[in-house]
């Protein structure tokens, strides 16, 4: 069958369309190897590049604003990659595998919690570099609360009690500061 095939296909679609053929015969049985035992949600893996991809550009923003652009944290875009990776694979290896050819049900939440634990990661980034880069994009108590997530809570917050307040500033639905005596209002005054 191959022997009458391989000349029709070389004479209809020309020795391109043979080239991508054969390769994908070829092919096949490892993107099958893949999609069974490595990962198969390409659909979020396209997701998750995007992200990383906004979050590399708002940071080498922000780096460059700071004047600190280095080439060394660049490399740490392909070791978060290469750990995304590796967590893509343990996330559909746990909820793939089979016992005794039964379906697991234990795991079934796992690859919903990496995949979106990966998803707020590269999202509360691009939001702290926007954050950096342009102060007045992001909300301020938007800020606050993503310096709680970050590496180092203490020293986020910190760096936030450092910068400027507005003239008066809400601290929470409760409390209201103000810079100076003068600007307290009088008894009965509604504060929104």
């Amino acid at each position: 069958m191959r022997a009458i095939l391989q000349p029709v296909l070389l004479f209809l679609g020309g020795p391109r369309t043979m080239f991508v053929l054969v390769t994908a015969r070829d092919a096949s049985p490892w993107a099958l190897l893949v999609r069974q035992y490595f990962f198969a949600d390409w659909q979020f893996a396209g997701f998750l590049c995007t992200l990383i991809f906004v979050d590399t550009v708002t940071g080498v923003l922000r780096s460059w604003q700071k004047h600190q652009v280095s080439s060394r944290a660049f490399s740490r875009i392909f070791i978060k990659c290469l750990v995304y990776l590796l967590l893509l694979v343990l996330a559909h290896v746990m909820t793939s595998f089979t016992i005794k050819g039964k379906v697991n049900v234990v795991f079934q939440w796992f690859d919903t919690f990496i995949y979106c634990a990966m998803m707020a990661r590269e999202a509360l980034s691009v939001l702290e570099n926007l954050a950096a880069v342009a102060p007045e994009l992001v909300p301020k108590k938007l800020v606050k609360r993503l310096a709680l997530f970050s590496e180092d809570p203490e020293a986020a917050l910190g760096e936030l009690k450092a910068t400027p307040k507005a003239a008066s500033e809400v601290v929470s639905p409760e409390i209201v500061e103000f810079p100076n005596p003068s600007s307290v209002p009088t008894e009965g005054a509604i504060i929104n």
